[in-house]
């Protein structure tokens, strides 16, 4: 009786439900470019490509291959905004799904790996790809150009030569140790946590000395080398930033983050300090006085990755940046491991960030891919290096590789 009652109240509603309709389900990806491909996937799609007549923003797109459940579309021209998604075809006619277009970078970025084998969790040394990493998490150049990076889950300290080589420099063997990310200072030493056991390292590599610096840290995140040479370590669930000075380690609080707790932290030229606020899902600055500014970010939990089409950073969604570093000249990149995605946020004339601009460079999918853009995918973005103008690093950590970033 149960289904003649519902189905006798779906007729008196002027509706009858069948399994025959036309539907829209997802768009992957969300965000993107004109000519993008994009995978829709839906309901009682035609077979035959020719018979789905897709509009984005009610312009026509061009269908190349057709499944009863999934159409692949290149998405036409359009300004940027969020665009609605048509189809219609013999089954029907539905309408509902949104692209987001961003405007067109100025720049090409061509991802590539270097380093790693997808999804092998293995500390294996080697060169190139016949290395092997467990979770890299943070990577940083040294004073002669050669690259390091921490591997959590190996507990190691890795560094990769100019001919590409990988080799162990620092392996922690005690019980439950997760080392996380680094910063080297002006004298060669590598600074970085032990996050799980709250312990601050140095490992000095010309004579492949490794020290304890401190401890009793409540889950220390990353390490950042200030202006004044001293040693900067943000503690997220301690909810502080210590500053610690180098020669005699003397510890003091830098700054408070009662709310949040800080996770990720990086010096811009003019000395301030950004703050990755994990749990506050925002981007923060703190002057030399303690003021506090959100610079990205709108302070909400978003799970759908937003960017506003205007690269206002204020209205553009963060989740669980892991990854942060600054040009000389101001431009800022930050990874989000939620999201998979790199951003760039460059500021104002004045180098004001949150007046600045702010666009998806990099991913937004997870997955693992190669290639342009958007179209590169990436499975928790971590550390993120700029090595100099027409290059940046990525550690992609849960696809257990080192990505190398070409800026054209």
């Amino acid at each position: 009786m149960i289904p003649l009652v519902l189905l006798a109240s779906c007729q008196r509603d002027g509706y009858v439900a069948r399994v025959t309709d036309l539907r829209l389900v997802s768009v992957d990806p969300k965000n993107g470019y004109p000519g993008d491909l994009v995978t829709v996937l839906g309901r009682n799609f035609s077979t035959d490509p020719a018979q789905n007549e897709v509009t984005v923003g009610g312009a026509p797109a061009r269908v190349l291959e057709a499944y009863k459940d999934r159409l692949l579309i290149i998405i036409p021209d359009n300004a940027p905004g969020i665009r609605l998604i048509s189809v219609k075809g013999p089954a029907g006619e539905a309408t509902g799904l949104e692209f987001n277009y961003l405007k067109v970078p100025d720049k090409e970025y061509l991802v590539s790996t270097i380093v790693g084998q997808q999804g092998v969790r293995t500390c294996t040394d080697g060169v190139g790809t016949g290395a092997t990493t467990y979770m890299p998490t943070g990577i940083n150049k040294a004073a002669d150009g050669t690259l390091w990076f921490t591997d959590r889950g190996g507990n190691a300290i890795r560094h990769i030569s100019a001919d590409m080589t990988v080799s162990t420099e620092v392996k922690i063997t005690e019980s439950g140790a997760a080392v996380w990310q680094g910063a080297f200072d002006a004298s060669g030493n590598y600074w970085y946590n032990d996050k799980a056991k709250g312990k601050l390292y140095r490992f000095t590599p010309s004579t492949n000395t490794n020290t304890m610096m401190a401890s009793g840290l409540d889950n220390p995140m990353n390490v950042a080398v200030g202006p004044d040479g001293f040693i900067y370590v943000p503690c997220r669930n301690g909810k502080v930033v210590y500053k610690f000075n180098p020669a005699t380690l003397e510890k003091t609080e830098f700054a408070q983050i009662p709310d949040d707790g800080p996770a990720f932290i990086a010096f811009d030229p003019k000395g301030n300090l950004i703050v990755s606020v994990q749990h506050g899902y925002r981007i923060i600055s703190i002057d030399s006085e303690g003021n506090e500014t959100t610079i990205l970010g709108t302070g909400s939990k978003v799970e759908t990755m937003y960017d506003d089409p205007n690269g206002d950073p204020l209205k553009t969604t963060v989740r669980s940046c892991q990854g942060l570093d600054i040009a000389p000249d101001g431009t800022m990149y930050v990874g989000d491991a939620a999201y998979h995605c790199v951003r760039k946020l460059t500021p104002d004339a004045t180098g004001n960030y949150a007046n600045g601009f702010v666009e998806t460079i990099l991913g937004g999918s997870k997955g693992y891919a190669d290639g342009k853009g958007l179209n590169a995918k990436f499975n928790e973005v971590d550390g993120v290096l700029v090595y100099d103008e027409s290059t940046l690093y990525i550690c992609d950590s849960q696809n257990c590789l080192i990505r190398k970033v070409t800026v054209k």
